[in-house]
């Protein structure tokens, strides 16, 4: 079954996960979602040389924005009928379209890379051709935009309670890998009934590490093909596409995410190539490929590429 979901005041969840939020769709296991995604603060829309979509001045309005700083406007939660804890939810991602004609970038005091570098406050607004994929930033230049969800998170346990939507963690959530494009799959542990999957955080395009805290941030439109797997175990998000299988981790220190992204490809390889975990430490060093996803969000992020080649078989069914 196809389903639809467009973002406005009723369909969002604005700066927070928690496992409490209601769902505001139900679906089968392998039904197809499209949804809608809306990006920018008041702080943001209101300075906005262009026109600002009434259904998110309408979210700024009437949503509860969270009580912790910053955070996303989330569109979900999606409810998977019998998903539940311990489960894993398979994430097909079909089509990212992009959904407005412009897009912002902003640079703050204490944030991004460089938090003591800028002492003073930028936005950037960029004109976006949607048909030729491309963004125009106020100094001119056109850059190549390759669109994918920065946000996409199961609830994450009731124990957590509510948590900022910036620091992505073993629910997925802020995880802002550009690899998480049309043709990726993306699978993430489940930790409440239902799976409760919200989507959000639209990027025109991201360098790998965010550098100066903000992608092309910008409205979306995806489809999605959600399923629910028993037959799969995971702790960290993964993910996979045509040629490469990708771990996961997030932490505040990018030195432990490094040991625990390389940890789980290693179990994957023993898994999935019989390899001993010598062995498949060893095979990392030849053609495994760490990646800084970004360093921004306060738990940084490192994901690890492997060709798919060395793999015997994949989560893919």
């Amino acid at each position: 079954m196809k389903h639809y979901l467009e973002a406005n005041h009723k369909t969002v969840h604005w700066g927070f996960l928690s496992a409490e939020i209601n769902p505001v769709l139900n679906i089968n296991s392998g039904d197809e979602v499209e949804i809608t995604s809306v990006s920018g603060p008041p702080e943001v829309t209101k300075n906005s040389p262009y026109k600002v979509k009434e259904s998110l001045l309408e979210i700024h309005e009437k949503s509860v924005r969270g009580t912790l700083q910053g955070g996303h406007i989330c569109t979900g939660p999606i409810e998977v009928h019998g998903s539940k804890t311990g489960d894993v939810v398979e994430i097909e991602i079909l089509s990212i379209e992009l959904d407005s004609d412009w897009a912002y970038t902003g640079v703050a005091p204490l944030k991004g890379a460089l938090p003591d570098d800028f002492n003073a406050r930028q936005m950037s607004y960029l004109e976006i051709d949607r048909a030729k994929k491309i963004a125009k930033t106020p100094w001119n230049m056109e850059v190549d935009l390759d669109p994918f969800f920065g946000l996409i998170a199961t609830a994450p346990p009731m124990e957590w309670g509510k948590l900022s939507t910036v620091p992505p963690r073993q629910n997925g959530g802020n995880m802002d890998n550009k690899e998480l494009k049309v043709g990726t799959t993306l699978y993430l542990p489940v930790f409440e009934k239902g799976a409760m999957v919200s989507i959000g955080d639209g990027h025109g395009t991201q360098g790998d590490g965010e550098i100066c805290t903000a992608a092309v941030e910008m409205d979306m439109r995806g489809k999605f093909k959600i399923t629910n797997r028993t037959d799969i175990e995971i702790t960290w998000p993964i993910a996979e596409n045509n040629d490469y299988f990708i771990t996961m981790a997030f932490d505040p220190d990018l030195d432990e995410c490094v040991k625990i992204t390389t940890r789980e490809m290693i179990n994957f390889l023993s898994e999935f190539c019989g390899l001993t975990r010598a062995d498949a430490y060893t095979l990392l060093s030849y053609v495994g490929d760490l990646r800084i996803t970004q360093v921004v969000n306060g738990n940084k992020g490192v994901h690890l590429m492997i060709p798919k080649k060395y793999f015997h078989k994949t989560f893919k069914r």
